[in-house]
Parts: structure tokens; sequence; C-alpha cells
């Protein structure tokens, strides 16, 4: 069993993760009721035009980068913060 097992929102994105990061790396997602409901330039773009698009007011957002590139960037972020 995946730990996103029972998300419809998670298994919505990990269904559609590789399509995603191939057409729209850089780019945000937002899925409601486990379906994709838009992508966006950036986190306010993408959340703006799901209000315009649903009625909902919760969202699952994801910002398309690989988990390589996730990781990478914490990283460097609590590194920055801790002075390494």
């Amino acid at each position: 069993m995946e730990i996103w097992s029972g998300n419809k929102n998670m298994e919505a994105y990990h269904k559609m993760e590789e399509e995603l990061l191939s057409k729209y790396h850089g780019k945000t997602a937002v899925f409601c009721d486990g379906k994709l409901v838009v992508i966006g330039e950036d986190i306010d773009d993408a959340i703006e035009k799901a209000k315009i698009k649903t009625d909902a007011n919760r969202f699952f957002v994801r910002k398309l980068f690989s988990p390589e590139e996730q990781t990478n960037a914490i990283l460097g972020v609590v590194n920055e913060v801790l002075g390494l």
C-alpha cells in the first residue's frame, strides 16, 4: 500500500506524475476531488485559476519538479539556514 492510498488528489497526481513533469516542468498543478483542475505558472496563478474554475476552497497544490530537484532545493535551504 502506498502512503497516498485513499487520498484522491494524491492518487490522481501520482497517476499523472510522469506526464505532468514532462509537459509542465516547473509549473504548478492544482487538484480537487481527485481531478487535475489547472496548471499555473506559479502557486498564486494556479490557485486563482482554480478558484475561478471550481467552487472549492481546498486544493491539493503541487509544484512540478522531480523528487531529486525537490530534495536538492530543501537541502539547499536547510544548509543556508544552518550556515553550511
